[in-house]
């Protein structure tokens, strides 16, 4: 279960933040883990809507002429490294 990770464990995994001090890093960790599951997903949730939208806008400046739908594999492209499946 994620809350029970010290926090520490991903010290030397990338999962800490390199240019933050251990005992400030070891904060942020543990206010995260004071969240509940559903706030942490949503926080994900939310950061992924943020992201779609920059990569989404970008395009849709690159692209002006693009329709809807082409966007939307561009986005997804951009976004996962492959094309869209289908």
């Amino acid at each position: 279960m994620v809350s029970q990770i010290e926090p520490d464990r991903y010290a030397d995994t990338g999962f800490a933040v390199k240019d933050t001090p251990p005992e400030i890093n070891a904060r942020l960790f543990a206010a995260m883990m004071r969240k509940t599951p559903e706030e942490r997903l949503l926080m994900g949730l939310d950061m992924m809507a943020t992201a779609r939208e920059l990569v989404s806008h970008g395009l849709r400046q690159d692209a002006a002429t693009q329709s809807p739908e082409a966007l939307a594999r561009l986005t997804f492209q951009r976004l996962h490294g492959v094309p869209l499946p289908w």
